[in-house]
């Protein structure tokens, strides 16, 4: 994994990011998600400040606790989750990643603006490139 120390988070993160207000329900999340083919939803403040994260496997779970997909996604969404900035390395990323057991970090600039989102595959396919 040496040759991911020098690559930096902003060099393979997916700038294809969906952000959604904290008042989205949660069958409009799950319908823009399909829409735009992506895995994770960052909710955002008006500010485009990083507020939560809902997932896939959020989703998941919500189904299988049959959940009203009217619901408010900040009722749901994970609080506060780990972000980390554009500069961070990408061997950083993916220890902070296996550590805390996610796939998905939303990266944000200096100001703590969402500006993309890191996923495991965006890793597993930067290291393809490297083999």
């Amino acid at each position: 994994m040496g040759g991911l120390t020098s690559v930096k988070v902003s060099d393979i993160m997916s700038r294809n990011v969906l952000l959604l207000s904290a008042d989205s329900t949660l069958k409009e999340v799950a319908a823009k998600m399909l829409e735009r083919d992506v895995g994770s939803v960052i909710i955002v403040d008006s500010g485009g400040k990083c507020l939560g994260i809902i997932t896939e496997r959020d989703f998941l779970r919500l189904f299988k606790d049959e959940v009203s997909s009217f619901e408010p996604v900040e009722k749901y969404m994970v609080r506060n989750p780990i972000t980390v900035r554009e500069d961070t390395s990408v061997n950083e990323a993916r220890n902070i990643m296996i550590t805390h057991r996610i796939r998905h970090l939303p990266v944000v600039d200096y100001s703590g603006c969402v500006i993309g989102v890191l996923s495991y595959r965006d890793i597993f396919e930067r290291i393809e490139t490297l083999i």
